[in-house]
């Protein structure tokens, strides 16, 4: 079987335009755009269904963090497959966790984590105990959305058979003939594998609103307050529009373009990717040469070093004496540099990395010796941003590590989770054997919104994002939404009737582009308020932000509803180890707006917190 962690779990022009110009091509919605489905009813037997609670798993943690914490149950609630016809297929269940407010309750909060599917169960009681107020103010609710963690999950099965016929690449980044067919092979037998089960057809943003509407009225309130981050943007917005009259207190945080297309989003991260690498992370790698042996003292030097390092990893590949792949070094710095203090283990990556290629191992993975020679290379005041354990977990070099710290650290991609069926499929007693890939997310990008369903549109795509973003201009290659065999239960967002929602955006975000953010805000501008945060690039800003000024602004919006008369931009606070910030010629230029000064943010990272959304970062890529 593939392991439990791979199963479970102001626009910038000259950057934006092609983008936009391209993804135009690639929908094949009508030119009048999307209608919005029929708002379902909920049936009674839904609300009357018995529930049996008992205290969760991880309230014991949130105790320990905060003593006076009310205690957290768990139950899972049955909800129909399909909510159009909710008598057409079995029910699924979604699993919730609730506790009462300490105080006099302003309403019911839930959150989401980001994805698509990422796990939320904890992540409510998770943020309160960083941010207290939330346990005395609110009756929290957190989710597994449909389809994921613990809720009924979705399924994506395929067989052995079809999975020893898929070819192989030693490096997707290589642009050739042969990665265009592995690609398209592998969204092929990913999209038939998803929609394989009668489920798979119904793990999608819509259907997920409506599971959320439905845990308001179960717990009879009147409006749901939101925190969403990344991914989870998208889900607040979707509601706001198809229920604007039970929108409460919404924090939109690290914004998708949620008023666009799935494809529009996912084709914006080769350069918020690349510019967060190129402007943050590896000049501070050059800036803390003292401190970090032989990746360079220039940030020329670092990407040299770095191109070099990968090179020797797809030689070693080539030759057959290795499985640490260029590409997989890729997908963890990316995945790395969604938090500030994770530039420590993107460090760290490069470092491992380089220990291999000088001297391979007879294994052809990454060995304990190889990781222990990376960690000492780092200067003690950086060693203390993270653990040797942690590092130990991530390359899987330790015998002890939890399955809660390996999922937080170990990297997981669309690419593993094929090679990890491959192997399975190669120990088959049969060609026909099923083999399941386990819940991949990108159902649900499917689900959500038109795809052009002609593959060389997206290899083309993908060779061009490549030469003009060396990094990882390639990562989308061709998406299994190019074979999805469902129609989109899209809708056009308007948000009419809503009331008004905060919007925060880091300005050099990897993974949900300033620039889309900025979009659906201007779509949207008359339900809105934007804030933007200068020379920061953190994937996820409120509660726990680098900046004091947007993390006031949205304390004083969720517990007292007021917003910013304007749209505002705040400063930040520096990078790991650093005394000042440096800054980045960005989207926002610092001008505009009066740029009110940063006090030192509460930067004590609370483990809980960072697991939950160092277990999202680290499968964003599936």
């Amino acid at each position: 079987m593939p392991s439990p962690r791979k199963i479970a779990a102001a626009v910038a022009v000259a950057l934006v335009v092609p983008l936009l110009t391209a993804a135009t091509t690639a929908t094949t919605a009508s030119a009048a755009g999307p209608k919005d489905p029929p708002v379902p009813s909920i049936p009674q037997r839904y609300l009357d269904q018995p529930i049996t609670w008992s205290v969760c798993s991880f309230d014991a943690a949130v105790k320990r963090l905060y003593p006076q914490a009310p205690t957290t149950n768990c139950a899972k609630v049955n909800v129909p497959m399909d909510w159009a016809n909710p008598d057409a297929h079995p029910d699924i269940q979604v699993a919730i966790a609730y506790s009462k407010a300490t105080g006099t309750s302003k309403g019911l909060m839930s959150t989401n984590p980001g994805g698509p599917g990422g796990a939320g169960l904890s992540l409510s009681a998770s943020l309160a105990t960083k941010k207290t107020q939330l346990f005395s103010d609110f009756d929290l609710v957190g989710f597994d959305p449909r389809g994921f963690g613990a809720s009924t999950p979705l399924q994506c099965i395929t067989t052995a058979e079809a999975l020893n016929a898929l070819p192989v690449t030693p490096d997707y980044k290589e642009r050739t003939k042969l990665t265009h067919k592995v690609e398209a092979a592998e969204a092929k037998l990913q999209a038939d594998a998803c929609a394989a089960t009668e489920f798979g057809q119904f793990v999608s943003s819509q259907q997920t609103v409506y599971d959320m509407d439905f845990i308001r009225a179960l717990f009879k309130a009147r409006q749901l307050n939101f925190i969403g981050y990344s991914y989870g943007t998208w889900l607040g917005g979707w509601y706001a529009d198809t229920y604007p009259s039970k929108v409460g207190r919404f924090v939109l945080d690290s914004n998708m373009d949620w008023t666009h297309t799935q494809w529009d989003n996912v084709n914006f991260d080769p350069f918020s990717g690349q510019r967060r690498r190129d402007s943050q992370l590896f000049p501070w790698i050059a800036r803390h040469a003292d401190q970090i042996t032989g990746l360079g003292a220039t940030p020329a030097q670092v990407t040299a070093k770095y191109n070099g390092i990968r090179a020797s990893l797809t030689t070693l590949v080539k030759a057959g004496e290795s499985s640490v792949r260029g590409d997989d070094l890729d997908g963890k710095i990316y995945s790395a540099i969604y938090g500030n203090t994770r530039f420590i283990r993107a460090t760290l990556d490069i470092l491992v990395a380089d220990e291999f290629a000088k001297a391979p191992s007879a294994s052809g993975a990454v060995d304990v010796g190889q990781v222990d020679r990376a960690w000492a290379r780092l200067a003690p005041n950086l060693q203390a941003f993270d653990t040797l354990a942690a590092l130990r977990a991530r390359y899987g070099v330790t015998a002890a590590a939890s399955a809660d710290l390996e999922a937080s650290t170990q990297v997981t991609t669309l690419k593993d989770v094929i090679a990890d069926a491959r192997a399975e499929a190669a120990e088959a007693t049969s060609a026909d054997q099923p083999v399941n890939l386990g819940a991949i997310g990108t159902t649900v990008r499917c689900n959500d919104t038109a795809w052009n369903k002609d593959p060389n549109f997206y290899t083309k795509e993908a060779d061009k994002m490549a030469k003009k973003y060396d990094f990882f201009g390639y990562m989308n290659g061709v998406p299994m939404c190019a074979f999805w065999k469902y129609a989109p239960q899209d809708r056009k967002l308007d948000l009419k009737g809503s009331p008004r929602l905060l919007i925060v955006q880091g300005e050099l975000d990897p993974a949900t582009a300033y620039e889309g953010s900025l979009r659906t805000h201007d779509d949207t501008k008359a339900v809105t308020r934007f804030v933007a945060i200068d020379d920061e690039g953190q994937h996820g800003q409120y509660i726990g932000s680098a900046s004091s000024c947007a993390e006031a602004i949205g304390d004083k919006f969720v517990f007292t509803g007021e917003l910013p008369g304007k749209d505002q931009v705040c400063g930040t606070t520096p990078l790991p180890a650093e005394l000042s910030v440096y800054p980045v010629k960005g989207p926002v230029d610092g001008k505009a707006v009066h740029l009110p000064k940063s006090k030192a943010a509460d930067t004590k990272v609370n483990p809980l917190l960072q697991q939950v959304l160092d277990t999202v970062a680290s499968s964003a890529l599936r």
